[in-house]
């Protein structure tokens, strides 16, 4: 987080008349200077169909918005990131650099001028509102879903048959919201075809596997029973508390991609994929949020076919904790679960996700030396933006490595967006529950010649 401060830094940039400290007569514009920065790290929300309340595209659409801008950039709200830069080094990191902070306060406190227009940048091209680029396929849901004007947030599911007569690699793809006033998020799963959306036969499945009533179904939302068993530190049960993700290590339901605030696709390069086997079909989650009035939606899913099969099948699990249960008022309750890889494997990515109790998350490594490293930290988590965090490198972990995913919630009347500070509260779809969530992606590694422990920094 940048400190209050850096806005008098940015300040001494210039002395009177608009001149540089440095002694340079160059003034700082929008046109040379700010449209970059814009295009950037901006760009990707601020424009028109995109989740941000104003496009950012033009220099008209901007100015008005000047001071705002400033007074986020400098407390680090905007661009929203929230990894603690001291684990991990990450491909899309949206952060803006002390000297691109610097910039923006400069340009604000000189009067926001224009510049010369022949100094802007080529408009950023954006391909019919996808960023992973035009898709080979388009799939949508079969009919239209209408949401009512009043109600509590809805979870929904959708089954859309793919038709693959064989399998297929793909080494992009996109959620794309049909109305993003009202869908908050969608989890987009690959299953087997005829599987269709889930039901009371998949909590009875759930119930029976674990030997004693945990879920109950709400709708098409899933919620454990308030008088479920309860496990905060879930770590030496035999599912680390991960209960539902079993689904996804048996091959019954794996996790595809997901659209929510901030996110831009998955794009894989150096020859990683995912497949989607023959007679699939797409099982859509979608998180609907009401906005007072009659809506409607009609969500999207796009691919770009690999050419030719991936060296490395990207893979998912979800290091998750089903038992726990946050006790009312509690401002700091925490909450672990564990995941043991049973192979080597080189990490991906990293996907933090609890809802508006949510604290803070941080994932670490238990190795079989007994050795630990933080590999990821959320200091300060954020349900508004559900990032995933690409890592700029591989992170190789060997096998019988413990994965420890540990999360703080606040449920007291302190935190502003706390649904219900008087209510116990247990795992559930509806984000008037909450969720632990440590979500990893990654590929089987390549033998190495030594399975050691990696040097620990």
């Amino acid at each position: 987080m940048l400190r209050s401060d850096s806005i008098f830094l940015g300040m001494a940039v210039f002395v009177a008349g608009g001149t540089l400290a440095s002694g340079g007569t160059n003034e700082i514009t929008y046109a040379r200077h700010v449209a970059p920065l814009l295009q950037k790290h901006c760009q990707d929300c601020h424009r028109p169909s995109q989740i941000a309340p104003m496009s950012l595209l033009t220099y008209e659409e901007t100015r008005p918005w000047a001071e705002s801008i400033r007074e986020n950039v400098v407390v680090g709200i905007m661009p929203p990131w929230h990894a603690d830069p001291r684990y991990g080094s990450f491909a899309n990191d949206r952060r803006l650099t002390k000297e691109e902070i610097d910039t923006i306060v400069a340009w604000v406190d000189a009067g926001a001028p224009r510049g010369d227009l022949s100094d802007l940048p080529p408009p950023r091209e954006f391909a019919e509102g996808w960023a992973i680029g035009k898709p080979d396929l388009v799939l949508t849901m079969q009919e239209e879903y209408e949401l009512g004007a009043e109600g509590p947030d809805q979870y929904i599911y959708f089954a859309i048959p793919t038709n693959f007569t064989e399998d297929r690699y793909i080494e992009a793809v996109e959620v794309q919201p049909g109305n993003r006033s009202i869908v908050h998020h969608v989890l987009a799963y690959v299953q087997p075809g005829g599987a269709g959306v889930l039901s009371r036969a998949d909590t009875d499945r759930y119930n029976e596997g674990l030997g004693v009533p945990m879920f109950f179904g709400e709708g098409h939302a899933i919620r454990v029973l308030p008088d479920a068993p309860v496990h905060d530190d879930a770590c030496s049960l035999p599912d680390g508390g991960s209960v539902l993700s079993m689904d996804m290590t048996s091959g019954r339901r794996r996790l595809l991609t997901g659209f929510a605030p901030g996110a831009r696709g998955d794009l894989w390069t150096e020859g990683l994929g995912k497949l989607v086997p023959a007679g699939s079909e797409i099982l859509f989650q979608v998180h609907y949020n009401r906005t007072g009035k009659v809506e409607r939606d009609r969500s999207s899913i796009g691919f770009v076919f690999a050419k030719e099969p991936p060296q490395k099948v990207v893979e998912a699990y979800w290091v998750s904790n089903y038992y726990f249960r946050i006790p009312p008022g509690a401002a700091d309750h925490e909450v672990t679960g564990c995941y043991t890889f049973d192979k080597d494997v080189e990490i991906l990515s990293y996907f933090p996700h609890m809802h508006f109790r949510g604290k803070d998350m941080m994932i670490r490594a238990i190795y079989p030396s007994g050795e630990t490293e933080i590999l990821f930290n959320v200091p300060g988590y954020d349900f508004s933006w559900q990032t995933t965090y690409l890592l700029n490198e591989r992170k190789w972990i060997p096998g019988g490595t413990k994965i420890l995913v540990t999360a703080h919630f606040d449920n007291s009347k302190g935190n502003s967006f706390n649904p219900d500070p008087a209510k116990t509260v247990r795992w559930g779809d509806p984000t008037y529950d909450e969720m632990m969530i440590g979500g990893i992606d990654y590929v089987v590694a390549s033998p190495k010649a030594t399975t050691e422990s990696p040097e620990i920094p």
